[in-house]
């Protein structure tokens, strides 16, 4: 099968930051970079002379605000490029995934973490359609907003804006987690029938607990942890045995 070379370009007001990057990227044969900039608005014409598959960028520069320039600039460019944010601060995190970013890469990375960002971006040149996507995009086709009933008022949400459903035996009732964090009780009478009738990538990893299948990266044979994706790897949940089977139906695991 014929390797797809995808082009990258880096965008960081610290040039150590992009020599580090630059030289791990090299050891992916099928990644170039095709450019490198310190500035925003140096990066506005690369973007726009190179048309990159892949762009990492930070989020804040002395001339402006990373995410800013991409709402300007994206609807600009040819192709759709897959948007890595590459910062050292948290709190950019949640701005990164509201930009409908591919995927968030935390200062300092360690090089598998950067390996399994990669990996998600060239399976997306292997999908039959070739069609590139975002994180935002890697929910049901139709990512429309519907309601969802908490105990304090009636939600309209995105699939993509959910990170999962847990049942709180103490308050006897599913808690819903956002993709910012925030959490909300269910209705009593809400039922994980209900939950998964939702959308089909709301799976049910054990009895208590239904993921977003499109945030959950890996499931470990041994311990049945779930990995999610960044920014919410530190998050410990495990799956049940008697769930398992279908877990890897669903991610179309061998």
């Amino acid at each position: 099968m014929e390797t797809h070379t995808i082009t990258a370009i880096i965008v960081d007001d610290e040039e150590k930051a992009i020599t580090n990057l630059e030289n791990d990227l090299k050891q992916f044969e099928d990644i170039v970079v095709v450019d490198c900039l310190t500035s925003l608005q140096k990066a506005k014409s690369s973007l726009l002379k190179h048309q990159p598959d892949l762009i990492f960028i930070d989020m804040a520069f002395p001339d402006g605000n990373g995410q800013e320039i991409l709402l300007e600039i994206l609807p600009k460019l040819n192709n759709k490029p897959h948007i890595i944010f590459y910062s050292a601060f948290n709190r950019y995190i949640i701005n990164a995934l509201r930009a409908s970013a591919f995927d968030f890469l935390l200062k300092p990375y360690q090089f598998e973490e950067l390996e399994l960002i990669l990996n998600r971006v060239k399976a997306n040149y292997e999908k039959p359609s070739g069609k590139i996507d975002q994180v935002s995009d890697l929910t049901p086709p139709h990512d429309s907003k519907f309601a969802v009933q908490t105990v304090n008022s009636q939600l309209f949400l995105r699939c993509s804006e959910i990170l999962c459903f847990q049942y709180d035996d103490t308050q006897r009732c599913w808690l819903m987690t956002l993709t910012n964090l925030e959490q909300h009780r269910l209705r009593l009478n809400a039922k994980a029938s209900d939950i998964l009738n939702m959308s089909p990538t709301f799976i049910r990893v054990r009895t208590d607990c239904i993921l977003n299948i499109d945030y959950v990266c890996s499931v470990e044979n041994n311990t049945l942890q779930c990995r999610l994706c960044a920014p919410f790897e530190e998050m410990e949940i495990f799956a049940s045995r008697h769930y398992y089977s279908r877990i890897k139906e669903t991610m179309q695991l061998l």
